[in-house]
């Protein structure tokens, strides 16, 4: 999604917000798999706090942000 904000100059300036969030959520995904959801792994017992935490601090604020930004540019009767 970010490659294709980035080629739009109206969305331009949050494609790097974008990438971030998917990055870091990737990211946070495999570690997930890896230290807490494992019957045996380390953080088992926190696997509900951290899918949590992870929707919370990474995905949701981004969703906001091109949601916000959505409105404007809708509001602006753009229509593009």
């Amino acid at each position: 999604m970010s490659r294709r904000l980035a080629h739009d100059p109206r969305w331009r300036n949050l494609s790097t917000n974008t990438f971030a969030a998917g990055a870091a959520a990737f990211t946070g995904f495999i570690i997930m798999r890896v230290l807490v959801v494992p019957d045996g792994a380390p953080l088992h017992d926190w696997v509900g706090l951290a899918q949590r935490l992870l929707i919370l601090v990474i995905l949701f604020p981004c969703r906001i942000v091109l949601a916000i930004r959505l409105l404007h540019v809708t509001e602006d009767g753009d229509g593009r």
